[in-house]
């Protein structure tokens, strides 16, 4: 389950980089005109710098309470698979 998590975390992480870079990039020629295309760039890589640090800090989070956070759901996944094999679910 962290592995799993874990990669959705990095693909939304990477998803959010290619959003910014395709919406600067359609939108460079307004920005130029308006004369704001420093000031959206510096904006810009601050989201993304803050939004990588914080799905980064969150991942290391994970690793490091795994037990406390994904214990219950792999109890409740263990019982409901041992129901199934028994055929009560």
């Amino acid at each position: 389950m962290f592995g799993r998590d874990r990669a959705a975390a990095m693909v939304a992480v990477g998803v959010v980089w290619l959003v910014y870079a395709f919406t600067f990039w359609t939108m460079r020629r307004a920005c130029d005109a308006c004369g704001v295309t420093l000031l959206l760039l510096g904006v810009g890589a601050c989201v993304l710098l803050l939004n990588t640090a914080a799905i980064a800090a969150m991942i290391r989070h994970y690793r490091e309470d795994r037990a406390a956070i994904y214990g219950m759901d792999l109890y409740y996944l263990d019982r409901l698979r041992d129901l199934r094999r028994k055929g009560k679910a």
